[in-house]
């Protein structure tokens, strides 16, 4: 007969970490003050122009010159430090770690979405700076599985006993942080006005500028 007391441990040893944190609404308005202005000039849109190193059906993807915004270039060093650090710590030494980023624009509209796709780097990550004005009013009329205007991370094949998907709702000011490998998408919507994020990718190389080996983050 089993004892009524059985001892257990569940362990999760696989699968990839996924960092969230939250922007500053100083760094928001600074990262659209500085998106504002490739978007609304047709020159500077097309200088910038990004759509041809991505995946997507968006109406303009825009090259975001991260030191125009140094607060935040410092925000992400801080927050793909701490991602390497709390995962692969055993592996990678930060004070021996070079990281150099790039940075983009999404402004999406009605009807837009973002196949299935990773990026080539070692992290990549979102932060979420515009919503349409009935955003949050359509999403709240899906009445089954609400996905419109998601993010979605897709980490395995559908299975018994694990998630397979995570699907992100995306609100202001959020900002998230993954590994490049990480199949993910975005869900059109139907409502008027514009949906904008910044996506960024972080390249990590030793400081003696050779790139990092056998990390798998």
């Amino acid at each position: 007969m089993i004892d009524q007391q059985v001892s257990y441990d569940i362990y999760t040893p696989f699968g990839p970490k996924i960092l969230k944190s939250s922007v500053p609404q100083l760094i928001v308005d600074a990262i659209n003050k500085e998106a504002d202005g490739i978007l609304t000039d047709e020159k500077k849109r097309k200088d910038h122009d990004y759509s041809h190193n991505l995946a997507g059906n968006i109406k303009y993807e825009c090259a975001l010159p991260l030191h125009k915004v140094p607060s935040l270039e410092l925000l992400i060093n801080k927050l793909s430090s701490e991602y390497v650090t709390k995962t692969v710590k055993d592996y990678v030494d930060m004070e021996k770690t070079a990281m150099s980023y790039s940075a983009w624009v999404v402004s999406q509209y009605a009807g837009d979405f973002n196949p299935i796709h990773i990026h080539d780097a070692n992290l990549s990550g979102v932060c979420f700076l515009k919503l349409p004005p009935g955003y949050d009013e359509e999403y709240r009329r899906e009445d089954h599985h609400p996905s419109i205007g998601c993010l979605e991370f897709l980490g395995s094949v559908p299975n018994h006993f694990a998630s397979h998907s995570y699907l992100v709702k995306p609100e202001l000011g959020d900002i998230y942080v993954f590994p490049s490998w990480l199949s993910h998408q975005v869900y059109p919507f139907r409502s008027k006005g514009e949906r904008r994020s910044m996506s960024f990718n972080i390249h990590l190389r030793s400081k003696d500028g050779q790139p990092k080996k056998g990390v798998d983050v």
